[in-house]
Formats: C-alpha cells, sequence, structure tokens
C-alpha cells in the first residue's frame, strides 16, 4: 500500500503541472487579445489616425512580443520545475527501493538461519529466487508505466505548445494584415473613418479566432484522462502481479516449514 499511494501521489503532482502549463497558455493569449483590441479603438478623428497608425503598429508590435516573451520565460520555468520534480520523485523511489532491498536481505538471512535441513535451505533458496524475479518484474512494469505517463505528458504539452504557437502566429499575421491595409488606405487617400473602422472590424475578427482556439485548446481532459486511467492500470496491474507471486512463493515456502 505505502508503494501504492507514492505512486498516486506521484501521478496526482504531475496532472497538476500539466494544467498548470495550459492555464499559463491561456493567461498570455488573453492580454494579447487585449492589446490588439484596444489600441485602435482611441477616439481620434479620421486624420489623426493615419498620422498617428504607425505608433499604433509599434506599440502593438512591441507589446505582442512582451507578452510572447513572458510566455517563453514561463514555458521554460514549468519544464525546469517538472523536471526537477520527476528528478526528485525518481531520487526518493531509489531510495525506498533500497531501503527495501536492506530490509528484504535482512529477512532473507533470518530465513536462512531457521533453515535446518537440506528441503529447508532449498525451499528458502526457492523462496529468494522466486521473491528477487517477483520485484524485478514490479519494478520493470512500474518503471515502463511511469516512462511511457512521461513521454504522453511530454507529447501532449509539445502539441498544445505547437498549437498555441500556431494560433498566436495566425493572430499576428492577421493584426499586422489589417494594420498594413490601413496603411495602404490612408496612402491611396481613402476615408480615414472608414480605413479605421475596417481595422478594426478586422481585428476584432482575428481576436474572435483567437478566442476560439484557445478555447478549443484548454480542453484537458481528451489527453489528459487516458494517460491517468492507462498509468493507474498499469500499477496496479504490477501490484496485483506481485502479490500473486509472493502468495505462491509464501505457500511453497510453507510447505518446507510446517510447524512455523
Amino acid at each position: 500500500m505505502i508503494l501504492v499511494k507514492l505512486l498516486m501521489k506521484t501521478l496526482s503532482n504531475k496532472i497538476a503541472i500539466y494544467v498548470t502549463g495550459v492555464a499559463m497558455v491561456g493567461n498570455i493569449c488573453l492580454p494579447l487579445v487585449a492589446s490588439a483590441q484596444t489600441m485602435p479603438e482611441e477616439r481620434d478623428s479620421g486624420k489623426a489616425f493615419c498620422a498617428r497608425i504607425t505608433d499604433v503598429n509599434s506599440k502593438l508590435d512591441q507589446n505582442i512580443a512582451d507578452r510572447e516573451a513572458k510566455l517563453a520565460s514561463r514555458r521554460l520555468e514549468r519544464d525546469s520545475n517538472m523536471l526537477k520534480r520527476r528528478s526528485d520523485r525518481d531520487t526518493r523511489l531509489l531510495e525506498n527501493r533500497t531501503r527495501w532491498d536492506e530490509n528484504r536481505i535482512e529477512h532473507f538471512t533470518k530465513l536462512e538461519d531457521r533453515a535446518t535441513t537440506d528441503a529447508q535451505k532449498q525451499a528458502v533458496a526457492k523462496f529468494k529466487e522466486a521473491t528477487k524475479t517477483a520485484i524485478e518484474a514490479r519494478r520493470v512494469a512500474i518503471d515502463a508505466a511511469i516512462k511511457t505517463f512521461r513521454n504522453g505528458v511530454n507529447s501532449a504539452l509539445t502539441a498544445r505548445k505547437s498549437k498555441v504557437d500556431s494560433a498566436v502566429a495566425a493572430f499576428k499575421t492577421s493584426v499586422k494584415t489589417a494594420i498594413s491595409t490601413a496603411k495602404a488606405d490612408c496612402v491611396a487617400g481613402k476615408d480615414p473613418k472608414v480605413t479605421r473602422e475596417t481595422m478594426r472590424a478586422s481585428i476584432k475578427t482575428a481576436r474572435e479566432k483567437l478566442e476560439a482556439d484557445r478555447k478549443a485548446i484548454e480542453k484537458l481532459h481528451d489527453l489528459r484522462d487516458p494517460l491517468v486511467v492507462a498509468r493507474k492500470n498499469a500499477i496496479e496491474k504490477a501490484i496485483a502481479d506481485f502479490k500473486s507471486a509472493m502468495e505462491k512463493a509464501k505457500a511453497d515456502l510453507k510447505l518446507a516449514f510446517p510447524n512455523s
């Protein structure tokens, strides 16, 4: 039970990191949307709009660049924290396994001291071998479950990062196109007020698309739940197989020590 609780706690913490990373993406995207939408909303005359459009463009570009820098920094921090937590858990698991191995050796020594006949000595030797085999099988299965889960989390984060980056890139391209079109219309002498409203409408459309893309990316359960279930099932099976193997090994050993 100690092993099961330890592994389940590890799983819960990893999921928390995963969810936190995705929530962070949403917090970054929203300011990008707000900055693009509000800057062209300034109440100036049509002529003033055309005169100031270059300044609006520069401010918007800088705002987006700052947000992207924060996103990159938070991603780096998230990945670093995740790797550290994984390393800490691996260390704790190794320490526990080492302690369990030491206790097992002590137990084996006591069994060997109790074995007085050849049959009992052979039974103890078989029990030791069966125990080691069962433990090794359990460890291999659990390690495989951990690796599969971590690879799944890594793949999910990579896929989500790609989707976020694509959504932001599309948003930036749309905003850039809207501003470039407005600049060209100003140069061409088109009605400045119409030009301003057209640019605002284009940016509003880009904002709505980014918001829709962001909401779609935030749906976690489709990727998370299968990873959780698969890992939980793998661990439970490893524990159950170990218990079954040990029950048989103990029963065989008991035959050699009928009075124990």
